[in-house]
């Protein structure tokens, strides 16, 4: 199978890789009776869940514009991240209340040689697959792939922690598996309330910040016949940024020509902001006045 879009090929193989990690964990936690597995396990499955939500979400957002969303569907990225975010906290609570039973339980765990093995496997996996997704999300600007990433990038925390209880058993410390266990679920809980707070952000029609809008207003300013802009504005809508600005010409300027400069406008915006899928380009008369940014 071929993916053109690297965000879709990155998503996939996440979907095959944490579903095995995910399942092998899951059960050698049930054989071994170590909770700190069990709860790395469910995270690692909870990312395959997720990770199928993002891959929905990037395949709905590429939809043209119909009558009804006319300016296309890429919010569904957003939604996916919201999704991630709430099956990030469920899945942390479920840890911490597992954990918590088997405090009170005291029941044994084996740390075997196996376990000692599975756990450095799981570290070396899925650490590789969580740069990979971050780094391509990033390049993509793609919100709920970056966010996917954070969620693996947890569970190589979750198999670290494990890693360290399982030394703790092994040296008589019975307790520091579903002692991990609950610092595992605080760390999925975080990273969901972190997703979820940016991808609120976007709903509500968040900058793409100041170091891109500060990019929109030095590309106008590059071209030929605009003498100043202002009222520059811009907002994420999924992985991608609309914009408009307000461009100043010579008010001596036909209305023809000044209509060629706001095109020219579009298209270096287009060309150099990374992401900007679509600007709205108004033309004013230059005045003395100063303008504003």
């Amino acid at each position: 199978m071929k993916f053109k879009d690297p965000s879709e090929w990155i998503t996939t193989v996440s979907i095959v890789l944490t579903t095995v990690m995910g399942a092998v964990l899951l059960l050698a936690g049930f054989i071994f009776g170590s909770v700190a597995f069990i709860a790395a396990g469910t995270g690692n499955l909870s990312d395959t869940v997720t990770s199928i939500g993002v891959l929905v979400g990037l395949r709905v957002s590429k939809r043209p514009p119909d009558a009804s969303h006319l300016y296309g569907h890429r919010q569904a990225e957003t939604l996916a991240s919201i999704a991630l975010a709430v099956a990030l906290f469920i899945a942390g609570i479920r840890v911490a209340y597992s954990a918590t039973e088997r405090l009170y339980l005291g029941e044994p765990v084996q740390a075997t040689p196996e376990l000692f093995l599975l756990v450095v496997l799981a570290i070396f996996v899925l650490g590789v697959l969580a740069n990979k997704k971050i780094r391509i999300g990033r390049q993509m600007r793609n919100l709920s792939v970056v966010a996917d990433g954070y969620e693996t990038l947890a569970d190589v925390a979750s198999a670290f922690a494990v890693l360290a209880g399982l030394i703790f058993v092994r040296q008589g410390f019975p307790k520091a598996d579903p002692i991990v266990a609950l610092g595992i679920s605080v760390l999925i809980t975080w990273w969901s309330l972190r997703i979820g707070r940016d991808a609120f952000n976007i709903l509500m029609g968040a900058s793409p910040g100041p170091e891109v809008m500060s990019d929109i207003r030095n590309v106008c300013r590059s071209v030929p016949g605009v003498l100043d802009c202002h009222r520059a504005r811009a907002r994420l809508v999924g992985s991608r940024i609309l914009a408009d600005i307000h461009v100043l010409v010579d008010p001596k300027m036909s209305i023809g020509d000044a209509h060629d400069i706001a095109t020219q406008v579009e298209r270096r915006l287009k060309a150099k902001v990374k992401g900007l899928s679509s600007v709205v380009v108004h033309v004013e008369p230059h005045s003395k006045r100063k303008s504003r940014g």
